[in-house]
């Protein structure tokens, strides 16, 4: 298995709210079933409150021994399903990870 580092951005406008529940459910079961290893979003900037602010898109590593497997693990998400996501753009390498800190 490899695995995967995909910077996926969402589309200019987009609202991902709505389907924000629907999208962490398929995280969390992805994740169980061993296809994340980590998975985030991503955002633009830093909020005066020193969170992070202004959805940019999503970091997924992904277990997979090829990469059009680990992309259908990007397409079957809901975020790509309802155009949320910028497929035309993924940024996709594999990744050898030298350290992970748990959450």
């Amino acid at each position: 298995m490899v695995e995967w580092c995909a910077i996926v951005f969402d589309k200019k406008g987009s609202d991902r709210s709505a389907c924000r529940p629907q999208h962490l459910e398929g995280v969390s079961s992805s994740f169980g079933k061993g296809l994340l290893k980590c998975a985030g979003a991503i955002y633009h900037e830093v909020g005066a409150d020193g969170k992070p602010t202004n959805f940019a898109g999503s970091n997924l590593h992904i277990e997979a021994d090829t990469k059009e497997e680990a992309l259908q693990v990007i397409y079957n998400d809901v975020f790509a399903k309802e155009g949320i996501w910028d497929l035309d753009n993924i940024i996709i390498y594999p990744f050898g990870c030298a350290v992970r800190a748990p959450k």
